[in-house]
């Protein structure tokens, strides 16, 4: 009587326990799931959300359909690459919580998440069985800008600290709200720049990412944002500090040539317009200036000030000008001008218009492009 007495009282709890415990979600559905033919669905788990959209970088919003569980959904074919985005949920920016694979925003919590559609191992940023090189992480106190800030440094294959011939350098800057992670995270470098090395594309050498803000006190709350004060005070001490302090930086640090043959620089949005400037107003100090997409706008727009000792003798003092842009890009007008600009004062430069926007999709494309045009005769 005993036994069954406890057995009764046993179940009776449990069903008592079962029924407070509650029901075990259901199982969430991968996010972003991509299929063989470049099928690819964003998924947002928001029952109780009115709109969800997805944003990608052609900045069109998608809305996103719901399901009896409380899930939003959106299909669409993509070609093989990286993708950006993020979802508008009533309004509110977010990352996809669902996916690892995110590039980080600087003095942001949140960042951008990544979506990729692989492709065939021709595609310059896709992962391939071939010598790869390494990535570390520098932090130092910058005098110039007053705080603690990173570099991020890609060293070819086979790197040797000792070797006779110095390592050549590209120093690769970020666009605006990006962090020194970004050409690796969203960009790739590293892989693009393994595989142009392994087939004997490119020239074995180190790339480096800096911080590319003067001014990072721009993003703080309050701060007033893009002022002409903080744009110009963001780039005068970003040109500074890159030149006076991460160069020589790099050249202790690492086995680098110590002259302008040794050296290239370029970039991206903002940092496009920032190795203009850094590039065309030094040339003693390289040899190659990319822009890609450059955001040149956020430069002086008197460019003549801004760009005060530039003139045709600059033709004999760089080995290359090389400047490239989506034509759905936002700024593509801006890139125009400048191009008219540059040929007004008889500079000799490359100039091309690609389809695109302004994306990592264009930037690998460029960087794919300009590399193996680098360092062939120092």
């Amino acid at each position: 009587m005993k036994v069954i007495l406890t057995v009764a009282l046993c179940v009776a709890l449990y069903g008592a326990t079962a029924q407070s415990l509650p029901k075990p979600a259901q199982k969430y559905q991968q996010s972003p799931e991509v299929k063989a033919d470049g099928q690819t669905t964003f998924r947002f788990l928001a029952p109780n959300a009115k709109k969800v959209m997805l944003i990608m970088d052609d900045a069109k919003p998608r809305s996103m359909q719901k399901d009896t569980a409380g899930v939003w959904s959106f299909t669409e074919t993509l070609s093989p690459d990286v993708y950006r985005y993020t979802f508008s949920v009533d309004g509110n920016v977010l990352p996809d919580p669902n996916n690892p694979y995110i590039k980080p925003l600087f003095k942001r919590a949140l960042g951008q998440s990544l979506a990729h559609v692989p492709g065939p191992k021709t595609l310059s940023w896709e992962l391939n069985d071939v010598p790869h090189g390494e990535l570390r992480q520098h932090f130092y106190k910058s005098g110039i800008v007053g705080d603690q800030r990173d570099i991020r440094v890609y060293t070819p294959p086979g790197y040797n600290p000792n070797r006779k011939e110095p390592y050549p350098v590209l120093y690769l800057f970020h666009g605006i709200t990006d962090e020194t992670s970004a050409w690796v995270t969203a960009g790739r470098e590293n892989i693009i720049l393994d595989n142009l090395i392994a087939q004997g594309k490119a020239k074995p050498m180190i790339i480096v990412n800096t911080l590319g803000y003067g001014a990072p006190e721009m993003f703080d709350p309050g701060s007033g944002g893009t002022t002409k004060e903080l744009l110009k005070k963001n780039e005068e001490l970003f040109v500074s500090s890159f030149i006076q302090e991460v160069i020589p930086m790099v050249d202790k640090l690492y086995n680098t040539g110590k002259t302008k043959k040794y050296r290239a620089v370029a970039g991206l949005s903002m940092g496009g317009g920032q190795s203009l400037d850094a590039g065309l107003n030094n040339p003693d100090l390289f040899d190659y200036v990319g822009g890609f997409s450059s955001a040149v706008i956020l430069l002086n727009p008197d460019y003549t000030k801004a760009f005060p000792q530039l003139d045709e003798s600059i033709n004999k003092k760089l080995k290359l000008i090389w400047i490239a842009i989506g034509k759905d890009d936002f700024l593509i007008e801006s890139n125009r001008k400048y191009k008219a600009w540059l040929e007004s004062k008889n500079i000799k430069f490359f100039y091309k218009e690609t389809e695109g926007v302004h994306s990592y999709n264009v930037w690998r494309r460029y960087l794919t492009e300009f590399a193996p045009l680098l360092f062939k005769d120092k």
